[in-house]
């Protein structure tokens, strides 16, 4: 069978062994999950295993009692010859196997198809791109196509399969239709919904999924796994929905608010906020489109801009019930906020959550906060009280990385959470710079696909789901391939925008006198960085400076303007402003600093002309600051210094 993911390959083989199974109740279906770390060995076990259990089917059943042993996805590993001898020949490893045993072999494979030039190229621009470029990385199919530009990361079909083959083909939007359909009636069963509710719920995912899989400026494939993705959210935020969305209504403006909307609608909008909205990069189209899916009873009086606010509150909510130090200078912007909720979230439902962003974009803050805020009945807040516990393990990738040390933290994280309530706990696996092993000649990520489908199998496990499936969140600067980002929900976080970096900078140092005396250099510290980095871009040049800089001058202004109990002068300005942007080349950087602060009122400018301090006098301010901090235990001014 030959068809695009999760187009229902897999639900029509379950099915048909269920119709085959005649009442007895036997287990004749024994799937195999085939990656990209599968070897020949690994086959050939399964088969003798389903040879095996088909013997065991014809004494207890009868010789006409079938037993299907089903590949799924079998050219994603090299292994696929393995496959093929018994799917052609019916033997393995030259050894015949008995025709009258009741075993039938079936295989599901992925279609190859390249991505067009359009998307590639917003492959590449996610993050930082990819670490190896195309003309360098050796992960190739037949020595030329870089298998990241694959749809899929298929291995060619051996010839003798190709007759055999037969075009599953992909759902027409009358079909997935139904599907949907069925899937919202199977999972709000318990729910007591309308059938006008119903019916809203089947238009937003109907629509949902046409919009995604013809806008090709996004970098996400939509399948049937993304409408079972909405349902399992939908329920999280339904059981909660009393307090939830009250709290929601103190964050919403009077003016912003959908009188008309019921608590389905509302509800329904949180679901597809997380599984779509979330994934995308530019999102008002999105929501233009989903909008008009809600009329009558679930009517938007803001249309779009009701959907925004729905989100945008029950973002702020859940940020809001985490307690921070007092005097943190945490900014809470847009992109700490969704990665707080989207990780929270995903965390709870033990959905894979792939968070892909330039340095800087509040990935690994977002991490440590939600570690300290989702200790179950341990919390701080009655909020999370109500949710799982969760433990993290974290690994950090590397260019180096095995494929064993990343099945070894999901082993530990397994056995972590095994004999606990899967109710109240849940281990998370973390991988950090997962993209600096994308493309390691090990391709230690071969073995995540089946690992963030069906969980680590132990060797002695019972076979339920939340026992084996941990949480994942994988954080990386660089691109990832499609292919694994599809098993999940991915968060791609974009470059601020002037707006956004205002409020960044205003968030950081909002504190009390503080921050006031600080507000007239906000502007034009955000405008300069902003014109910065834009040069950068324009000049094709590396990101030889990023956010991280510009917080990190916020910061130690902010530290400074606090310690001093006063307005800084020029000159300090610029010593801050040459510590965390010197090393320019051309000194452009600087200067680009020095005319945006010419125009702020009642600067000090008495040391304009005073000659910045040398590269030496840096270097040691810098490492003096860091030893002192280290004795008072205060937060450090200094940076970590890389001298070339």
């Amino acid at each position: 069978l030959m068809g695009e993911t999760g187009c229902g390959k897999t639900k029509l083989v379950e099915f048909l062994c269920q119709l085959m199974d005649g009442g007895y109740k036997g287990e004749n279906m024994m799937l195999v999950k085939v990656h990209g770390g599968v070897t020949i060995g690994d086959i050939t076990n399964r088969i003798q295993q389903a040879e095996i259990l088909a013997k065991k089917n014809t004494n207890l059943y009868g010789s006409d009692y079938y037993t299907v042993l089903f590949f799924d996805e079998a050219n994603t590993t090299e292994a696929i010859y393995a496959i093929k001898e018994v799917v052609c020949d019916f033997s393995v490893n030259g050894r015949k196997l008995d025709r009258g045993s009741g075993l039938k072999v079936i295989a599901a494979c992925n279609p190859y198809r390249q991505h067009d030039a359009q998307m590639i190229s917003k492959l590449e621009n996610l993050g930082l791109g990819y670490r190896v470029k195309d003309t360098e990385t050796k992960d190739r199919l037949d020595s030329n196509i870089p298998m990241r530009h694959l749809v899929y990361r298929v291995n060619p079909l051996p010839p003798s399969l190709l007759p055999l083959v037969w075009d599953f083909g992909q759902l027409s939007a009358e079909v997935e239709n139904k599907y949907i359909k069925q899937i919202v009636i199977r999972s709000t069963a318990g729910l007591e919904l309308s059938s006008c509710d119903i019916g809203l719920i089947c238009n937003v995912l109907a629509i949902s999924q046409e919009f995604l899989r013809k806008n090709r400026e996004q970098c996400i494939f939509v399948s049937l796994r993304d409408v079972e993705r909405v349902m399992q959210v939908l329920h999280f935020f339904y059981e909660r929905k009393e307090r939830l969305l009250s709290n929601m209504n103190q964050k919403i403006p009077e003016e912003e608010r959908s009188a008309e909307a019921n608590d389905l609608a509302r509800i329904l909008i949180l679901a597809i906020g997380v599984c779509y909205h979330s994934s995308l990069e530019k999102r008002e189209d999105y929501r233009k489109a989903v909008a008009t899916a809600f009329q009558g009873a679930h009517k938007l009086s803001n249309g779009q801009r009701s959907i925004d606010s729905e989100i945008a509150a029950c973002q702020q909510v859940f940020l809001d019930n985490i307690e921070f130090d007092a005097g943190s200078n945490i900014a809470k912007n847009e992109a700490l906020t969704e990665n707080v909720f989207m990780m929270i979230v995903c965390i709870e439902l033990r959905i894979p959550l792939f968070l892909v962003g330039k340095p800087g974009s509040s990935k690994s803050l977002a991490k440590t906060i939600v570690i300290d805020a989702m200790q179950g009945e341990c919390s701080k807040n009655q909020f999370f009280k109500d949710l799982k516990q969760s433990h993290m393990l974290s690994f950090q990738c590397s260019p180096h990385t095995h494929a064993e040390g990343i099945l070894s933290i999901f082993r530990q994280a397994t056995l972590y959470q095994r004999g606990k309530d899967p109710s109240k706990f849940v281990s998370v696996v973390v991988l950090d710079e997962i993209g600096l092993a994308e493309d390691s000649t090990k391709m230690p990520l071969k073995a995540l696909h089946p690992l963030l489908e069906e969980g680590y199998q132990l060797d002695d496990s019972a076979n339920d789901g939340d026992t084996m499936r941990v949480g994942f969140v994988g954080i990386s600067n660089w691109a990832l391939d499609p292919a694994k980002m599809n098993r999940g929900i991915l968060v791609s976080r974009v470059i601020p925008d002037a707006n956004e970096l205002e409020m960044s900078a205003r968030g950081i140092c909002h504190t009390s006198d503080n921050g006031k005396s600080l507000a007239k250099l906000i502007k034009p510290l955000s405008d300069a960085y902003q014109s910065i980095y834009e040069s950068q871009l324009e000049k094709n040049e590396s990101e030889f400076f990023g956010l991280r800089d510009f917080y990190s001058l916020l910061k130690m202004l902010y530290r400074q303007c606090r310690r001093e109990r006063r307005s800084l002068r020029y000159d300090e300005i610029l010593r801050a402003i040459t510590r965390n942007f010197g090393g320019s080349p051309s000194g452009a950087v600087i200067e680009e600093f020095k005319s945006r602060l010419s125009l702020v009122e009642d600067l000090e400018f008495d040391q304009r002309d005073t000659d910045p301090a040398d590269v030496i006098e840096l270097i040691r301010e810098n490492l003096a600051e860091g030893a002192q901090n280290a004795i008072s235990r205060d937060e450090s001014e200094s940076r970590y210094l890389l001298l070339l």
